[in-house]
């Protein structure tokens, strides 16, 4: 797995959460163009996105965990063909998942 690298932002992106539930109506609009950050004694706690923003992060989400899921089914199938005598049940399956 890659390295997670954080997103960087600039100081116009940034805003107290008091100054933020002040002007909660220009953060919103802002946020339809950059997610902006908000902070609490220094430190960013909470980001607001725009939801269309969002639709496209959660779209690439869902694309990479069917990827990642289509990677590890293709790895173990591959591993059962190296050696097929490794193959469980589907009771072994369940029984080993319980415990």
């Amino acid at each position: 797995m890659g390295t997670v690298v954080k997103p960087t932002f600039n100081v116009d992106q940034m805003i107290t959460s008091s100054e933020a539930s002040k002007k909660f109506g220009e953060l919103r609009k802002r946020a339809q163009q950059l997610p902006q950050y908000i902070t609490e004694n220094g430190s960013v706690e909470t980001v607001v996105i725009g939801y269309k923003m969002f639709e496209q992060l959660y779209d690439r989400l869902t694309q990479l965990e069917e990827k990642e899921e289509e990677r590890i089914l293709l790895e173990r199938i591959e591993s059962l063909d190296v050696n097929p005598a490794a193959t469980k049940s589907w009771k072994e399956t369940r029984r080993t998942s319980k415990n």
